[in-house]
């Protein structure tokens, strides 16, 4: 999926790529001005066995409700059917979800839902902690 990073590197400063955990995934920094505004763990899949997915995570507050932020969702949403995004920095969403809205209807998951996926999962306690944050799953 090298398609993704460089449509990623035309619209984002991509400061750092390195190889993940697998063959098959990369980790992905991007900056603005010099400074970092989150991390992407792409997973390109290993067909016939597991599908491509992408995480967004330790992302810095003021992303959420930016241009950035549509336009980021914009790119994944032409490269992955599988999206997590973690969101405890996104205050709207915390609240929208603690008020117990469903996922699709947050802020968040509003964005994900317009862009055609369709199957929402809040991770509130992912993996046991060992997996990071609280995260929104989305697919299509």
């Amino acid at each position: 999926m090298k398609e993704f990073l460089k449509d990623l590197s035309s619209v984002f400063e991509v400061s750092k790529v390195e190889r993940g955990r697998f063959l098959e995934e990369e980790n992905i920094t991007i900056e603005r001005g010099g400074k970092r505004v989150m991390f992407i763990k792409a997973f390109y899949g290993r067909k016939p066995y597991w599908k491509e997915w992408v995480e967004l995570f330790h992302i810095e507050p003021w992303f959420f409700c930016s241009e950035m932020e549509d336009e980021l969702y914009r790119i994944i949403s032409k490269h992955y059917r599988r999206v997590f995004v973690e969101y405890y920095e996104d205050s709207q969403t915390v609240t929208e979800l603690k008020a117990g809205r469903p996922p699709e209807e947050t802020r968040l998951g509003s964005k994900l839902k317009a862009l055609g996926y369709r199957f929402f999962r809040d991770w509130y306690y992912p993996e046991g902690w060992m997996e990071g944050g609280y995260k929104l799953q989305a697919e299509r």
